[in-house]
């Protein structure tokens, strides 16, 4: 995942957080379809249905990827005259932009990172944090998932600046 800040004022804040699901997609696709060419052009006789098996065992976990998985998402804090909102859109390679969620930035009370250590194979740990935002009328909802402790710590520090919230870190 690659995570940046798009835009940075005093009163709005955009950030993004890409996947790589496109690569993975295609790299999927492309595998399964030389596969496929290569049984074609091989001198057995179940070729077709051993290309058939590939192209479907393939296609499947291309399918299931691509309505599962988020290609982007973006979030974006904007401080107006008459009070403001805060956003978080998920953006799919089929369906286009859907909201997560959104929230007046009148009910934001300020923005909490939330940091844990997972555990690789091998006893090797790594930390990552996820940013929280808590309203005064609801409970608490995840601004990021998983990443970087000092994107998160940077990415709530500027939320916290723009909208006039409190920022908590950990």
């Amino acid at each position: 995942m690659k995570a940046t800040i798009v835009e940075e004022t005093h009163s709005r804040v955009v950030w993004e957080i890409r996947t790589s699901i496109l690569w993975i997609v295609l790299g999927l696709f492309l595998g399964g379809l030389f596969a496929a060419a290569f049984l074609i052009l091989a001198p057995l006789a179940p070729r077709w249905d051993l290309a058939g098996v590939i192209m479907v065992l393939t296609l499947a976990p291309v399918i299931f990827l691509t309505l599962t998985t988020p290609f982007a998402e973006r979030g974006e804090l904007e401080r107006t005259l008459d009070g403001g909102r805060l956003v978080r859109v998920r953006q799919r390679l089929l369906f286009g932009q859907r909201p997560v969620w959104q929230a007046e930035l009148v009910s934001v009370v300020g923005f909490r990172p939330e940091v844990c250590v997972f555990e690789d194979t091998g006893d090797q740990t790594y930390t990552r944090s996820r940013l929280w935002v808590f309203l005064a009328d609801a409970d608490p909802l995840p601004i990021t998932d998983w990443l970087d402790v000092p994107f998160v710590h940077a990415l709530g520090e500027s939320l916290a600046k723009a909208g006039r919230c409190r920022f908590e870190p950990a």
